[in-house]
């Protein structure tokens, strides 16, 4: 049977262990509380911006009906562009 003060060492050693890994997994904890904060506002501006992006492409829809045909084609591929750019911030917000 091991002494009692053996025990209490293996005890000793093990509370620094736990207070150890509580350490390490509170720091974590608060390095993911504050990327998930940067991503939160990532997420609010780049909402943003996609509405921003959307007036925009209604205003284009809306002002292609006044333009003639080789100004048409300029806002069909600029609509395209908003598009795709659109596409790369929802891409950004699922990562």
């Amino acid at each position: 049977m091991e002494s009692v003060e053996g025990l209490v060492n293996s005890l000793e050693i093990k509370v620094k262990q736990i207070a150890n890994l509580y350490v390490k997994a509170k720091e974590e904890r608060d390095l993911l509380i504050n990327q998930s904060v940067i991503q939160k506002k990532t997420i609010e501006e780049q909402e943003k911006e996609i509405e921003i992006l959307k007036s925009q492409v209604r205003d284009l829809e809306a002002g292609r009906q006044n333009k003639p045909g080789a100004e048409l084609e300029g806002v069909r591929e600029r609509i395209g562009d908003l598009v795709r750019e659109i596409d790369r911030c929802i891409e950004l917000i699922n990562k």
